[in-house]
């Protein structure tokens, strides 16, 4: 006889827009002051750059997510809990709900710079509460913090392309990268 976590059902968010908005409005309905917020990055020339607001504390990246790239992945997982020395002073959680990418990402953004960003609401709630917790049981809190939902959902559902069910297949995935103690 399966365990209940074996027979549990996936939980799926409606997938974000790829929009400084919409990661924004998710951040902010969370309890994010709205003097930090997400910006396009139009390109890596000098003069493009300059164009982005400072200080920058993460970059948040789409990309086309490919077989091959899920392979890499996998690989590299199995050596971070091997191989890989990774700074105990990372905040991570891992990603169990379907297509909240987006919000992981911000999450990760978020989680890896509470010294340095204003964070109150529910958000800070959540870290609070998940500050002494393992990875896979933060995203197993995530699971049932509806106020999280919440926010995510405000995000998602105003933009300016057609929603997606939650249960789409997307082909995007965003990841954050955040420079913790030297390393992204």
């Amino acid at each position: 006889m399966g365990s209940s976590a074996d027979t549990k059902e996936k939980i799926y968010w409606v997938p974000l827009e790829s929009s400084p908005e919409a990661l924004s409005k998710v951040m902010h309905s969370m309890g994010v002051d709205k003097a930090t917020g997400f910006s396009d990055v139009w390109g890596l020339d000098e003069e493009l750059l300059g164009m982005v607001a400072q200080p920058v504390r993460a970059l948040v990246f789409l990309f086309p997510m490919t077989d091959k790239y899920v392979q890499q992945r996998k690989q590299y997982f199995e050596g971070i809990n091997n191989n890989n020395k990774v700074s105990p002073n990372v905040w991570y959680m891992r990603q169990t709900i379907g297509n909240a990418c987006g919000t992981m990402a911000i999450f990760h953004a978020l989680g890896n710079n509470q010294k340095e960003i204003k964070i109150d609401g529910e958000l800070a709630k959540f870290f609070e509460k998940v500050k002494d917790m393992t990875p896979d049981e933060r995203a197993a809190e995530l699971e049932t913090t509806r106020a999280m939902a919440e926010a995510h959902k405000e995000g998602a559902v105003d933009g300016q392309t057609a929603v997606p069910e939650a249960d789409a297949n997307v082909l995007h995935h965003y990841v954050a990268f955040v420079n913790v103690d030297g390393d992204l």
